[in-house]
């Protein structure tokens, strides 16, 4: 009797799952990167699709992984050894958040591992490089930026009022695309410098860049 041909093992929910997400990621990635240079048109913001489409939440996260790219210090920081992304009043179930634990998974910054944590109080945020804060904290908003305004912290959100309040960089959609704006004010109150290039592909940038820009 001739062998059949050999069976693929099952794989759970879980591990197909897990699969899908690691090849959306490497999309999202290079996606992003074409993004924040300026050589590729901005993603259409779209619901949940196959991994070859990146979804709105997709395109966050890579934005958010690749801001830390586009960012120095002005001045030297103590060594640490890890690269962190954090998220601020979080859902659990929230779409993003796969993402970008996806997205974070074997990646490197600045030559340190990025590690991605998602807190529950404002508190915890001192070793974090980048914090996402939720519209869901919008209560705390006011609170957690006066906070974070004190670190040399990069603060994102997509509250449609994130900017006024006092935060750096807001996700925004425009003609049905995701892009971000900048509020350079808060930035200089730090020692943070944002690249020319990450202001160029903002869809706004209030405030003055300081002399120290990057190129």
């Amino acid at each position: 009797m001739q062998p059949g041909p050999p069976t693929e093992p099952v794989r759970s929910r879980d591990d197909r799952r897990a699969s899908c997400l690691r090849t959306s990621a490497a999309a999202v990635r290079a996606l992003a990167i074409t993004l924040l240079l300026g050589q590729a048109p901005v993603i259409r913001a779209v619901a949940v699709t196959p991994p070859s489409k990146p979804s709105e939440y997709d395109v966050k996260a890579a934005y958010l992984l690749n801001f830390g790219k586009f960012v120095r210090m002005s001045k030297a920081e103590p060594g640490r050894p890890s690269f962190n992304i954090c998220t601020l009043g979080h859902d659990p179930h929230d779409p993003m958040e796969s993402s970008l634990d996806a997205l974070a998974d074997n990646t490197r910054i600045n030559g340190l591992p990025v590690r991605v944590a998602h807190l529950h109080d404002i508190s915890a945020a001192k070793s974090c490089a980048i914090v996402f804060i939720s519209a869901t904290e919008s209560s705390h908003m006011r609170e957690d930026l006066a906070i974070l305004g004190t670190t040399d912290i990069l603060t994102v959100s997509d509250a449609p009022d994130f900017l006024e309040r006092g935060g750096m960089i807001q996700f925004v959609l425009v003609a049905n695309h995701v892009r971000f704006a900048v509020n350079l004010e808060p930035v200089n109150r730090t020692h943070l410098v944002l690249s020319s290039e990450l202001l160029r592909v903002a869809s706004s940038v209030s405030g003055k860049p300081p002399a120290g820009e990057l190129p």
